[in-house]
């Protein structure tokens, strides 16, 4: 005979209650239904019965427990409770808020009912009714911590950081270990970029619950923003350590190793995060990221069509699918197949947008915030229509989650001096504040100022300089903080410096943020934004038939439209390179992805007319990039019966020291043809060289010729391909021709340093024409 049948309804019922507190749910549920054998109406039993069925995630079972309860006994407070979580845990929020509205109906001052329900409306995101739940809860009971802590994360949740951290203090004040309210309110802290506060916040979860993952990941998270990566590695190896199926964590390390150019390991780590969740979204997008960045374009586009085979519908994947470009072109045809591509693939999400209104404010951040039509504008090509196309499409998304940004402003009559706002993501020792850091710090403070919003968090000396040489310095990450700011600083002029180099930039200057808003030639080409109104440019490389090639009204500054400092020369490191010393160099100081097929033949009518010679280039970002860039040249040699090695040399990147010495060790300087050195012609002019220069129809082409124009130096400049090849081989074969040049450079090589006429007139325009 069974040996629970000889027990009483009592003892069964106890020794349910000794397993459920001893953990042992399959005999505590054993015992709960020999009891309701007995009498299927002990409450108790079938309240008890439930959380067992709930903690086992059955819950139809527990649901049917409570409603049986609620059948005995319709005022069953605790009955309708736990019905209430049970529906919450099952996304039935309708359902369970009329559980909670009916225990408030039996007792007005029941506060778990009141917290309860307002959890519900949050989820359901009625955000000031559930607000409203949560205070009553306080007023019927002040020391309820829990509705301080769900109060602040409905805050939160509004965007109302600062009131939300103090709700989570509050929580914190009455509960001292609430684990929760440190984690939540470091995470609020980390939204608004207080990283250090939010360490702390962090720490003091995981020392109340060591095994918190979630508070270990975030730490890694602010740690990773710091730049403190190996103790954000040590966050999410403990994470792992403590859940090895933590996604998060093997995403988050594959970031660092990915920032870290660790790429192999960074590929490891996503490749175990699609093992645990093979159709994990970010892992795939992010893999596809790093062949992206290695160069293999081929397996980045195999990983974004892998998410659109897995969700059709993710905008994000659909974007980068239209931003992938092969870094080094292996001939015409594959860039006229990949501007047919971005056509096709704008009107794709142009699609997606009409056919799917469910997206996010989310959603649609990240998908336009995850890349730009960057590597587009090296192509040699008219991009007028194709950024104009871009562009629309841009705004067509803001217009839909930043509808008040796109609105005109009015004309701030209040402030006795001109407001002007720059932009950018490199206010450090980068090209962009090379070219324009003057702009934010020689403007004339009796008329102008300054506010200066740096859309990145890597400082140096250039970053410090600008900061205290302004009037007021912003430095974020987030998007929303970003705009907000420039917003309420009520700017009359907004100057951004490089449109297209960085996605926040993109989404920025979407916007109308400011009465009058212009572009410049950090990056040389037009936004194609109809809130951009003007574009700076200088005069000498611009045509008479410029205009056309702008979205902005085009203004021109005189000479290059920049006041530009002397390079510091006094610590220039001489490379260690072998050479023979009657052989001329030939130094290509641009990146490999600004060389494209139809010039490489100009190397080899050099050789041709002028064997005795090097040509000198700086590899790759990775080494794939020089690879595929060297095998082109080495296949076209190949075909004349020429050796590519033996004529050329690859310098790996360098400091900038290194670099004028490289520049030093040259003889003469071959511009890159469609898109001209600019910031690096400058550096190579301060140490006179010569530069060969043939200027092409659009600005971006035109940079080293305004620099000879400015020189006096027309013999340098060429008209043909033909006549490009014909000066550099008489650079090199005529000493009397080289050094006329160089003599030339010398002479005049101050009239295109630190020549603030084009800032007077930057002032003169801004003040008297835009104003």
């Amino acid at each position: 005979m069974n040996e629970k049948t000889n027990l009483t309804i009592e003892e069964k019922f106890s020794l349910g209650l000794k397993n459920h507190k001893n953990n042992n749910l399959q005999e505590a549920k054993n015992f709960y239904n020999e009891t309701l054998k007995i009498n299927p109406n002990h409450i108790d039993a079938n309240n008890n019965l439930g959380i067992v069925f709930f903690r086992l995630k059955e819950y139809q079972k527990a649901m049917n427990c409570y409603e049986k309860i609620i059948q005995i006994n319709p005022n069953n407070v605790d009955a309708h409770n736990n019905l209430g979580i049970v529906l919450i845990k099952l996304e039935e929020y309708q359902k369970a808020m009329n559980c909670y509205e009916k225990i408030i109906q039996i007792n007005p001052n029941n506060v778990d009912a009141h917290n309860n329900l307002g959890i519900v409306l949050h989820q359901l995101r009625e955000y000031q009714k559930a607000i409203s739940c949560y205070e009553k809860v306080i007023e019927i009971q002040p020391n309820y911590a829990a509705a301080f802590y769900n109060c602040g994360n409905t805050l939160k949740e509004l965007g109302k950081y600062q009131k939300a951290i103090g709700y989570y203090e509050k929580a914190i004040e009455i509960q001292p270990n609430y684990a929760a309210a440190f984690y939540n309110c470091g995470n609020t802290l980390k939204e608004l970029g207080k990283y250090q506060k939010a360490i702390g916040y962090y720490e003091k979860a995981i020392e109340i619950q060591p095994n918190y993952v979630d508070a270990h990941n975030n730490l890694g998270i602010v740690l990773h923003q710091l730049r403190e990566y190996q103790k954000a590695i040590s966050c999410y190896e403990k994470v792992i350590e403590i859940q090895f199926n933590y996604v998060g964590a093997h995403n988050n390390l594959g970031n660092i190793y990915k920032e870290l150019g660790d790429h192999q390991k960074a590929i490891s780590c996503y490749e175990k995060v699609i093992q645990i969740e093979p159709n994990n979204i970010d892992a795939h997008n992010n893999l596809g990221n790093i062949y992206k960045e290695l160069g293999d374009h081929q397996k980045a586009i195999s990983c974004y069509e892998k998410v659109i085979q897995i969700e059709p519908n993710n905008l994000t994947s659909h974007w980068f699918l239209m931003n992938i470009f092969p870094i080094i072109y292996k001939d015409l045809k594959e860039i006229d197949h990949y501007r047919k591509k971005f056509d096709n693939s704008i009107n794709k999400i142009n699609y997606l947008l009409d056919t799917q209104p469910k997206y996010t404010k989310k959603h649609l951040v990240d998908a336009i915030n995850s890349s730009t039509n960057f590597y587009l504008h090296y192509q040699g090509r008219d991009d007028f229509e194709l950024q104009q196309r871009y562009a629309n499409l841009i705004e067509r998304i803001t217009q839909k989650i930043y509808q008040d940004f796109h609105k005109e402003r009015k004309k701030n009559i209040s402030s006795p001096k001109i407001k002007i706002g720059f932009v950018s993501s490199f206010f450090r020792n980068h090209t962009v504040s090379k070219l324009f850091k003057n702009w934010t710090l020689k403007l004339d403070k009796k008329y102008f100022k300054k506010f200066v919003y740096y859309v990145d968090n890597k400082f140096d000396n250039i970053t410090e300089k600008i900061k205290h040489n302004v009037d007021y310095f912003f430095s974020h990450t987030d998007v929303d903080q970003l705009i907000n700011q420039i917003s309420e600083d009520n700017l009359d002029v907004l100057i951004y410096l490089d449109i297209g180099m960085r996605p926040k930039i993109q989404i920025l200057s979407s916007l109308r943020l400011a009465t009058i808003q212009c572009n410049t030639w950090g990056h040389p080409v037009t936004s194609g934004f109809k809130n951009i109104d003007y574009y700076f440019s200088g005069e000498l490389m611009e045509s008479q038939n410029s205009q056309k090639y702008y979205s902005e009204k085009l203004i021109t500054l005189p000479g290059l439209g920049i006041d530009y400092d002397l390079p510091n020369l006094s610590d220039i490191k001489k490379p260690n390179i072998s050479k023979k010393s009657d052989a001329t160099i030939f130094l290509n100081l641009q990146s490999l992805f600004k060389l494209l097929p139809q010039d490489d033949h100009i190397y080899l009518d050099i050789i041709k007319k002028h064997s005795n010679c090097y040509f000198w280039f700086f590899d790759g970002v990775k080494d794939s990039i020089t690879y595929t860039f060297k095998k082109r040249i080495s296949e076209l040699f190949q075909k004349e019966g020429y050796n590519f090695e033996k004529y050329s040399y690859f310098h790996q990147r360098c400091s900038q020291e290194e670099f004028f010495g490289i520049i030093e060790a040259s003889d003469i300087i071959l511009d890159s043809l469609n898109w001209s050195g600019g910031n690096t012609s400058l550096e190579a002019i301060s140490l006179d060289k010569p530069i060969v220069t043939y200027p092409s129809t659009f600005m971006r082409g035109r940079h080293t010729y305004g620099i000879l124009k400015i020189l006096d130096i027309e013999e340098t400049i060429a008209i043909s391909k033909k006549n490009y090849v014909e000066i550099a081989v008489k650079l090199a074969t005529d000493k009397n021709f080289r050094n006329s040049i160089v003599d030339k450079i010398k002479k005049n090589k101050n009239k295109l340093f630190n020549d603030d006429k084009p800032l007077k007139f930057l002032e003169e325009v801004i003040r008297k024409k835009l104003i």
